[in-house]
């Protein structure tokens, strides 16, 4: 029986497939951003909840990167991105289908079973303490994730339910998982690209009306008013990385970018990008 978690996220992949021109300006900030950080040495390249690739142009990155590495928990999603694109037949780009938590059939599980099994969770918080073991070819020279850490958080909030006295405490230990798994997938001296959307015109209808030179402030308003998805308000992502976190002592050059929107037709996001560079040497 199919993982009811994984078939919102497929369903919610089909729905997204028909965007492509109303996400130009989303995908090009993040294909630039990934050709900024590809070096001359032409390294190889993962991207982390890859989807559709609607917010990637992969003919342009396969001419600065080496490899392109796909993950996704949705094949047809994968499949769809590299015919859509006419990359299909490039051997330098590789589709791998993996659960990007490891937990989202015990989390399918536990609400199935409608939510009675309390040994169930901590299996799945023991779980999230460690980092999937994926065959993945390792280390790249730079690692992306794309949009993604919301979805898996929000399989937490359909197997859960937000009021769940425990949702909090596995909502962080996704959070902090994903960063360590992006982390562990980047060679000594290679780069991060950590993106996510933080709130969409669902919640806050003005989104895709406010002027560019309004943007950043309406922003701040949302998130002081605490509209946002849970566990993305950017401050928190940029905290995993800085000061006495456990991974800041692993990475350099620690930068928050500019908040964009992103249309994706009949609604509209706010994201957030932190980019960074792992420690090279011994100092990691």
């Amino acid at each position: 029986m199919m993982n009811e978690l994984f078939e919102e996220e497929i369903r919610f992949n089909l729905a997204s497939r028909p965007n492509w021109e109303q996400g130009a300006s989303h995908r090009n900030l993040i294909t630039g951003y990934l050709t900024d950080l590809a070096d001359s040495s032409r390294g190889r390249l993962c991207v982390l909840g890859a989807g559709n690739c609607n917010d990637l142009d992969l003919q342009k990155l396969s001419q600065v990167y080496s490899e392109i590495h796909l993950v996704d928990l949705d094949e047809s999603a994968l499949r769809y991105a590299v015919d859509f694109q006419s990359v299909s037949e490039n051997p330098a780009i590789c589709l791998h289908v993996l659960d990007l938590t490891g937990v989202g059939d015990m989390l399918a599980a536990y609400k199935s079973e409608h939510r009675q099994g309390e040994g169930d969770l901590r299996k799945i918080r023991d779980a999230l303490s460690e980092s999937p073991e994926w065959n993945l070819p390792g280390p790249f020279e730079v690692v992306c994730s794309t949009c993604i850490l919301s979805q898996l958080i929000l399989q937490v909030v359909h197997a859960l339910g937000e009021t769940h006295p425990q949702f909090e405490e596995l909502m962080v230990a996704v959070r902090e998982q994903h960063f360590r798994t992006v982390l562990d997938l980047i060679g000594k001296g290679g780069a991060g690209l950590i993106i996510s959307d933080f709130v969409s015109s669902e919640s806050a209808a003005d989104l895709k009306d406010v002027p560019d030179f309004q943007f950043t402030q309406y922003l701040s308003q949302l998130l002081s008013s605490r509209n946002f998805f849970h566990g993305v308000h950017p401050g928190l992502l940029f905290a995993q990385l800085k000061g006495k976190a456990p991974l800041a002592k692993l990475v350099q050059d620690v930068e928050m970018l500019p908040p964009w929107r992103w249309d994706l037709g009949t609604r509209q996001y706010a994201v957030a990008a932190l980019r960074f560079r792992r420690l090279t040497g011994d100092q990691g």
